[in-house]
């Protein structure tokens, strides 16, 4: 084998292990959300309204050492080229955990190296839905309130398979939302990153 093909295993390795550890994260902070309910709030349809209810469970379950909005994204993580973060977006805070993972407002998404790159969805970035949101109550299955769905799992039926070719046209297209979204449940589901 050569040097490259070694560093490059090396690192999608250490991007599993990181979504490993922040699925491990995100569904204990659920659990006891869920056990403390007064952090959750509703959309009158039931569904979780997470966007509202995410920066309380972030703020009372993880150990939070950074703040950051738009007017000081960059101190958090690396913007794209239009000067915002490729995991948030308008209004959307983002927040540095004391294990190093960036999360933000913009649905459950973490880039589980922070600002070490690549900084890219499907490698090091990904996200995940809180059921029953609007969008995951829609895949007609019967799970517990609170459940972490990634993006992308066979929960998500509609989600488009996770490429190599889809993971890299991310850095083509400067997107800050695409079809690489969908990575975390093939990861999750394979073990390994297998694109």
């Amino acid at each position: 084998m050569t040097i490259p093909t070694l560093v490059s295993k090396y690192q999608k390795h250490s991007y599993v292990t990181g979504l490993k550890k922040a699925y491990s994260t995100i569904s204990n902070v659920m659990s006891l959300a869920m056990h403390d309910d007064e952090v959750l709030e509703y959309y009158s349809n039931g569904c979780i309204d997470f966007y509202n209810s995410w920066p309380n469970i972030i703020k009372k379950y993880m150990k939070i050492v950074k703040t950051c909005d738009e007017s000081n994204w960059e101190e958090c993580t690396v913007l794209d080229n239009y000067g915002e973060p490729k995991m948030a977006a308008g209004n959307d805070k983002i927040y540095i955990t004391a294990d190093g993972m960036t999360w933000s407002d913009y649905a459950v998404t973490v880039d589980v190296n922070g600002k070490k790159g690549p900084n890219k969805w499907g490698r090091d970035i990904f996200a995940f839905s809180i059921y029953p949101d609007c969008a995951s109550s829609s895949v007609g299955i019967t799970i517990a309130t609170g459940t972490v769905i990634p993006y992308g799992s066979n929960y998500d039926k509609n989600s488009p398979l996770c490429t190599t070719e889809i993971v890299n046209r991310d850095e083509i297209e400067g997107a800050r939302w695409t079809q690489a979204v969908y990575c975390a449940g093939r990861v999750l589901e394979e073990g390994a990153m297998n694109y």
